[in-house]
C-alpha cells in the first residue's frame, strides 16, 4: 500500500524532471579529485556553464595554495601530467621526491637525489664539469671536451652508470699497443698520470725515472737527452745495466778513453765534470793530487790545460818551459852547484813541488 508521503514524493519528482527534460536530479557527490588537505571550490576552476573546459585563469596558486612550488618546467605541466586520474590527493610529495613521478633512468646506480645534477629547468640541460668535479673522476684536459657516451658506453636515454676511474681502464688498449715505448715489456705501471697528463698522451710527459729505474735520477742534461740514447726500444733494456747517477764511467768509459786514456785522470768525472756539460771541466782536486795551479804563484798564470799539457788528451805529460825560463844556460847557471839538476819539467817538479822558486 502506497502512502500518502510516498504519493506527494513522487508527483515532486514528475514536475521536475518535466522542467530539466526528463532527468532526475542526483544528490550531491564527493569531489572527483580526492580529499585534499585544503579544500577545493569547484569555481576556483570551473564555470556554471559547462565543466569543460576549465576556466582561464583559474583562481588557484599551487604553490600558493599547497606545499609543492611550481619552478622550471612544472609550471608549464599540466595537471594530469602529475595528478594521475585528476585525482588531486595523489602524489604527496616533497620539492626533493623526484622519483614519485620520476622514473629513475640510472636504475639506481647514481644517487638518489635528481637535484644533485638535475634542475627543473630541463633533465638534460646539464652543468657536466661542475657535476663531474664533485665525483672521484674531475673532467680535465680532453676529457672536458668528448661526448658523455664516449666513456658511458651503456649510455641508453642518459642511463649512466659509474665507471672505474683507473685510467687504464678506459685506456687499457693505448697502453698495450704503444709503439713509441713497448710499455707492457717495459713493466710501466697501468697508472698513466705518473707520465701523462689529460691534455695528450705525448705531451708533458712527466716520467718519475728514479721511481721506475730504482734509483737512476735524471740529472742535468740527462733529463734532456731521448730515451733511446741509454736504452734499446721498444723494450726498453738499458744499455748499461747495473750503473747508478753517480757512476758516470759505467756508461761514459769510451768517452773517458777517447779524451784521457793513459793520462792517469782518476774515472771519477765529476771530479772536474758537470752533468750539465762534458766541456768546461774543472779539474778541482789539482792543487792537492798534482800541483798547484787554483793557489799559490801559479794562481791566474795560466789560461787552459794546454798551457802546461802540450800533448792533447796526455796529461801526464807536461812541461814548465812555456811560461819559465827556456835558455837552458840560463837556468844552468842560476842552478849550479844545486844537487841533482836536470834541465828537464819533471825535474823542476821534484823540487818545487809547490811551485815556489825557493
Amino acid at each position: 500500500m502506497v502512502s500518502v508521503r510516498m504519493v506527494l514524493r513522487l508527483a515532486a519528482l514528475a514536475v521536475v524532471g518535466s522542467v530539466t527534460g526528463g532527468a532526475s536530479l542526483l544528490p550531491a557527490q564527493e569531489s572527483p579529485h580526492g580529499s585534499t588537505t585544503r579544500p577545493l571550490e569547484c569555481t576556483a576552476c570551473h564555470t556554471q556553464e559547462a565543466w569543460r573546459p576549465v576556466r582561464e585563469p583559474i583562481r588557484f596558486d599551487h604553490s600558493r595554495d599547497t606545499e609543492y612550488t611550481l619552478e622550471g618546467a612544472h609550471v608549464d605541466a599540466t595537471c594530469g601530467g602529475c595528478h594521475i586520474g585528476w585525482n588531486f590527493a595523489e602524489p604527496r610529495v616533497g620539492a626533493s621526491d623526484c622519483g614519485a613521478c620520476h622514473v629513475d633512468v640510472h636504475l639506481g646506480n647514481l644517487s638518489t637525489d635528481c637535484t644533485a645534477c638535475h634542475t627543473t629547468e630541463s633533465f638534460r640541460d646539464l652543468p657536466t664539469l661542475q657535476i663531474h668535479l664533485r665525483t672521484a673522476f674531475p673532467l680535465t684536459g680532453v676529457h672536458g671536451q668528448v661526448s658523455c657516451e664516449s666513456c658511458h658506453v651503456d649510455d641508453s636515454g642518459g642511463m649512466f652508470t659509474t665507471l672505474n676511474p683507473d685510467c687504464v681502464a678506459c685506456h687499457r688498449e693505448d697502453y698495450e699497443n704503444a709503439t713509441s715505448i713497448d710499455h707492457v715489456a717495459s713493466g710501466f705501471p697501468t697508472d698513466c698520470s705518473s707520465c701523462h697528463n689529460t691534455i695528450a698522451f705525448g705531451v708533458g710527459i712527466q716520467f718519475e725515472h728514479a721511481l721506475a729505474s730504482g734509483g737512476f735520477r735524471l740529472l742535468g742534461a740527462h733529463d734532456r737527452i731521448p730515451c733511446a740514447a741509454c736504452h734499446v726500444l721498444p723494450g726498453f733494456e738499458p744499455l748499461f745495466p747495473g750503473v747508478d747517477d753517480q757512476d758516470c764511467i759505467g756508461c761514459h768509459q769510451p768517452d773517458f778513453d777517447r779524451e784521457h786514456l793513459g793520462t792517469g785522470f782518476p774515472t771519477t768525472c765529476l771530479d772536474c765534470h758537470t752533468v750539465e756539460t762534458w766541456s768546461g771541466g774543472t779539474f778541482k782536486d789539482h792543487d792537492p793530487q798534482f800541483f798547484p795551479i787554483l793557489s799559490g804563484p801559479h794562481r791566474n798564470k795560466w789560461t787552459g790545460c794546454g798551457d802546461c799539457h802540450e800533448v792533447p788528451g796526455d796529461f801526464s805529460s807536461f812541461t814548465c818551459l812555456n811560461c819559465h825560463e827556456h835558455r837552458q844556460s840560463a837556468m844552468d847557471d842560476k842552478h849550479s852547484g844545486e844537487s841533482g839538476y836536470v834541465y828537464e819539467s819533471s825535474a823542476c817538479l821534484d823540487c818545487h813541488p809547490d811551485g815556489r822558486h825557493e
